[in-house]
């Protein structure tokens, strides 16, 4: 599933964020109840999911756990996330 983003007058696929909002949805829990588990602010996790930001590290392990995931790398489309 590829998600469709418009943005500068072009459209443009963004992977990492279907795919933390697959597992999410998958996940069956809110942007809300993800931030909550993550420890982190729902706006921030928002930012994740929408691609506009990276986490780092502690913070990537901590949104994967709370959605169930084992491979972080996977949430961000293979990619490394910040140290």
């Amino acid at each position: 599933m590829l998600n469709i983003e418009r943005g500068e007058g072009e459209v443009r696929e963004t992977k990492k964020k279907t795919n933390l909002l697959v597992a999410r949805v998958a996940s069956g829990k809110t942007q809300r109840q993800v931030a909550q588990e993550a420890q982190i602010n729902e706006r921030v996790y928002q930012n994740y999911e929408y691609d506009e930001n990276e986490p780092r590290i502690r913070t990537a392990i901590r949104i994967a756990d709370a959605l169930g995931v084992k491979d972080v790398r996977s949430l961000w489309g293979g990619n490394p996330v910040r140290a």
